[in-house]
């Protein structure tokens, strides 16, 4: 196995491999040998798809070899969190009620990503129904950190985070309701986009909550995601939620600067009651960032904390109503902790549920004008350490784990609004676990999000870390 090799970003692979210093069979030999030798400490695939990916590098390099390089994904090995459909493959969604359910046609972003040359490598461990933010799944077993296997890797998307930090794969899908990209991406000390609600297709991909649900990349550089986004962007009329809009190029901004970016930092919510550490880091990141060029200015956002409420308050009922079926007829097949959050959904009134989207729509207004003079919010992006795998998972008859209840207090908030947000690594606790930063932009912006995160991601380094325990 080459360990450099492995922890290279797509790019810096992209030129080498449209050169031909570097072949994608090199690269999807070395990503199984890896996965191979530590996916059983790591549980980040559900299923690899070995004898695919390798017919398709071959055919990749063939390609290439012609002269036919289709852009920096191509003979990128890639893993599909396991609710996104693979033609003539199982997604399960991280549940034993979908264990056969055979997928007929490929999701339009697994399609997308083929167009662009990705290899698909195999499908990446999640939560029960991604419903969940510690990372505990009692069927398929926890995902484990790759900088302290005894750690969560947090979120639903617990696979497709601890392999890319792991540096089993270059890129990963993830799905965020309430911060299952970023949640993962910060406590595995990787890149993480949540993008704008609709630019991303989600056609064939599990439902969870359909005005809260956002599909995007997991990348070991914020680099990494923009290649990513402009091979998944764009309107599918098989989306009733796609937007239109035509999207940018995403890596066009790659490299710039920070100077005149313009950094709000809400004064509430965000900071009240975190971790010490974590405060520290990120309010050591802003600083960075003015160093080089921001200005930073401090926004009063008093009413930001009922963002995550309104969150809630509409991603459990329209969970329920997903789910509706299978409770009916596949009720004793749920985890216990599920069943509780779905059940407690079953009560919600329709005025409850409306008094919810109404409040959306407040929220959002507040958000647009707290943002109408900066380009983007800084913040924390989970308020605590990363709890333990022991501490988040519920003891026999307990619904709900005693740990790990706070992850998704910060990321939620920006479900409400559906505006793209960011993680990047900002330092690292005194017991080298990472610590995540949030770069939240206005809808649509995506690509300044990335640029925002891609400059201070290179003045800042953090990024360069491995896991001792995978490098």
């Amino acid at each position: 196995m080459d360990n450099d090799l492995a922890f290279a970003s797509i790019d810096e692979l992209a030129p080498r491999i449209k050169s031909g210093e570097i072949s994608p069979i090199t690269l999807v030999e070395n990503c199984l040998e890896r996965i191979a030798a530590h996916n059983e400490s790591l549980n980040s695939f559900l299923a690899v798809f070995e004898d695919q990916a390798l017919a398709d590098a071959q055919l990749a390099d063939a390609d290439i070899s012609s002269g036919n390089w289709r852009g920096p994904l191509h003979g990128i090995p890639i893993g599909l969190k396991d609710l996104v459909d693979v033609a003539g493959t199982v997604t399960t969604g991280g549940s034993t009620i979908l264990k056969d359910n055979m997928a007929s046609s490929d999701a339009t972003i697994t399609r997308k990503l083929k167009d662009a040359g990705a290899i698909i490598i195999g499908k990446t461990h999640m939560v029960e129904f991604a419903m969940g933010a510690s990372g505990i799944n009692p069927h398929y077993g926890p995902g484990h950190n790759p900088w302290n296997l005894d750690r969560i890797t947090c979120g639903s998307s617990i696979g497709s985070g601890n392999a890319v930090g792991a540096g089993l794969i270059y890129g990963a899908i993830g799905s965020d309701t309430g911060g299952s990209i970023r949640m993962p991406a910060a406590v595995c000390g990787i890149a993480g986009l949540k993008p704008t609600y609709g630019v991303v297709s989600r056609a064939g991909v599990l439902d969870l909550s359909w005005s809260c649900d956002h599909v995007g990349p997991m990348t070991r550089r914020v680099a990494d995601a923009a290649h990513m986004m402009n091979a998944l962007s764009g309107y599918d009329s098989a989306d009733p939620a796609s937007s239109s809009e035509t999207p940018p190029d995403y890596a066009t901004a790659l490299g710039a600067s920070l100077e005149g970016i313009r950094v709000g930092v809400p004064e509430h919510y965000f900071f009240e009651g975190i971790d010490p550490d974590i405060e520290s880091a990120v309010r050591s990141a802003i600083e960075l960032m003015a160093s080089h060029g921001a200005t930073v200015t401090i926004l009063p956002m008093d009413w930001v904390r009922l963002g995550r409420l309104i969150n809630v308050g509409i991603l459990i009922p329209e969970a329920v109503s997903v789910h509706e079926k299978w409770l009916n007829a596949h009720r004793d097949q749920y985890s216990p902790e599920v069943l509780s959050r779905l059940t407690s959904g079953i009560g919600i009134s329709a005025f409850d549920y409306i008094k919810a989207q109404r409040s959306r729509a407040w929220f959002i207004d507040k958000m647009n004008v707290a943002m109408a003079d900066v380009d983007v919010l800084v913040t924390p992006t989970v308020p605590i350490q990363t709890p333990t795998i022991e501490g988040c998972t519920p003891a026999p008859g307990e619904n709900v784990a005693r740990d790990g209840a706070d992850l998704g207090n910060f990321t939620g908030v920006f479900n409400t609004t559906g505006s793209p947000s960011l993680n990047v690594t900002c330092g690292f606790t005194d017991d080298g676990m990472p610590i995540g930063m949030m770069i939240t932009g206005k809808a649509h912006r995506d690509d300044v999000v990335l640029s925002v995160g891609d400059a201070y991601e290179r003045v800042a380094g953090w990024h360069e870390r491995r896991p001792p325990l995978f490098s």
